[in-house]
């Protein structure tokens, strides 16, 4: 944790002086507080979705979880917050407070307006305040700094919680968020990694749009490469830049990379996965099987539109509000797993571990992750994938509503299928605090070692090493 401080005031400037403050951009110090929003606003549901989550909404829940705890002389003591620092986590919240609405005045959300790392700060601070944060969101390359922080947050063992409740969700989900044996935080959220590829270019190239027929022309990385090929021979890039393949190699990486000795130094090693990245990128590089471009620049976006040259995108299920967003007509996209199972991204919650109220605030996460009724409205009112197996069992027999935004972008394809496939192969169980800040180093290494001022995938590592040591004092292990 000493270098992860380290490393986040490398890019925060701390506010200091106030108990809560905002994320907000300002040329000083001194951000201005946040406008709190109340999480009686309401997420629409279809009166299909709230049957599914509410039911008869009593003291009961789903068999072997967590019981909903009466309300009965309780006061405004009772009042639980929920920081985040954006309105996603919200909405997902708000599908459990709509299935039971009378905790609603015991839940109080605070959007903090600003990117995932800025908002450590700020919810340290608040600790001190008289609006305790108990729920506390965080996306995958901040979520270690509260799960690995025993201070702050609770052993969700001690709050009813039991590893049994993970037999019904995905693995990963649980080894991302134990720490020192103790489990530390729950995810709604599967964000298995999948290829989209342009229908249009596949039946004119393949002759087929079939997602089963796609994947298993690009089901491994020969079959990648040799489909590279054949659409270059046609005048499409099978990928918009070498950097697309990122997630996919490094996210699959099974070995821990950061560390920590008896005496609390931390050392780097990284495992074989850099050298694969590195690898795999020179040859869509070498090859010209891509526009020479990067994730998120204008040519990346653009392509996502009609009548663009990029056969596919590594993309997972929050990424359809990107292809919308950046012109993609929906049905123009389908969907399938690729050649390796990945993630990226993801929110993990957290509970403060003085909560005023951890009955309410261990029930509405135990609601988040591992209710299927609740999972299901989660997809159908946010458009989200999530993390538990019955739930996506449901959604892919017959519990996924017509105007699911998934289904609509793929054209009636139904996307969970894919995603909950991809997710089988996920693991997490190497992932570190520390791995969101080697993502700069290995991609500058990338560029080096494709345009050649590195000569080997060696030379492109030992700057990777070099930029650890010098940036976040974490040298290569001996």
């Amino acid at each position: 944790m000493k270098k992860f401080k380290k490393a986040m005031a490398l890019t925060l400037s701390l506010a200091m002086g106030l108990s809560i403050v905002g994320c907000g951009k300002s040329e000083d110090t001194t951000t201005e507080a946040t406008t709190v929003v109340e999480s009686t606003e309401k997420t629409e549901a279809s009166d299909k979705d709230t049957e599914a989550s509410n039911g008869d909404a009593t003291e009961e829940t789903v068999s072997g979880g967590i019981a909903a705890p009466s309300t009965d002389g309780w006061d405004e003591s009772k009042k639980i917050y929920a920081y985040s620092w954006d309105d996603d986590f919200q909405k997902k919240l708000n599908v459990v407070l709509t299935a039971y609405p009378e905790y609603s005045d015991y839940v109080e959300y605070i959007n903090l307006g600003c990117a995932s790392e800025e908002s450590l700060e700020q919810i340290d601070l608040a600790f001190d305040s008289d609006k305790y944060p108990s729920l506390i969101p965080a996306d995958v390359g901040s979520a270690k700094y509260w799960i690995e922080d025993d201070s702050k947050t609770a052993n969700l063992l001690d709050l009813g919680f039991t590893e049994d409740m993970w037999s019904d969700n995905y693995d990963y989900s649980k080894d991302f968020a134990t720490y020192n044996g103790a489990l530390k935080a729950v995810t709604w959220q599967s964000t298995a990694g999948s290829v989209f590829y342009n229908r249009e270019i596949a039946n004119e190239v393949f002759g087929t749009d079939d997602p089963e027929d796609i994947q298993k022309l690009i089901g491994d990385w020969d079959s990648f490469f040799e489909a590279a090929e054949t659409l270059k021979e046609a005048g499409y890039k099978i990928v918009n830049g070498p950097d697309e393949v990122y997630y996919a190699i490094i996210n699959a990486h099974t070995e821990q990379w950061v560390n920590v000795a008896a005496d609390g130094s931390e050392t780097v090693k990284l495992d074989d996965s850099v050298a694969t990245f590195l690898e795999t990128a020179k040859k869509l590089y070498d090859g010209d099987y891509t526009n020479g471009g990067t994730m998120w620049n204008g040519d990346w976006a653009a392509n996502m539109a009609d009548g663009g040259n990029v056969f596919c995108y590594f993309a997972c299920p929050w990424m359809i509000g990107v292809f919308q967003g950046n012109g993609a007509t929906d049905g123009s996209w389908g969907a399938c797993v690729g050649p390796q199972s990945y993630y990226w991204g993801g929110t993990y919650v957290s509970i403060g571990k003085d909560t005023p109220n951890p009955e309410l605030a261990a029930f509405i996460a135990y609601e988040l992750a591992f209710d299927p009724a609740i999972g299901v409205d989660i997809t159908n009112v946010t458009g989200d994938a999530v993390v538990n197996k019955t739930a996506n069992e449901m959604l892919a027999s017959g519990s996924l509503s017509d105007d699911n935004n998934g289904l609509k972008f793929l054209g009636g394809q139904n996307p969970y299928e894919t995603w909950a496939a991809a997710a089988e192969g996920i693991d997490q169980s190497a992932s570190t605090y520390a791995d969101k800040y080697y993502e700069d180093y290995i991609k500058k290494a990338m560029n080096g070692y494709n345009t050649g001022d590195y000569a080997s995938v060696d030379d492109a590592i030992a700057f990777i090493y070099d930029q650890s040591n010098t940036e976040l004092g974490i040298p290569a292990a001996e």
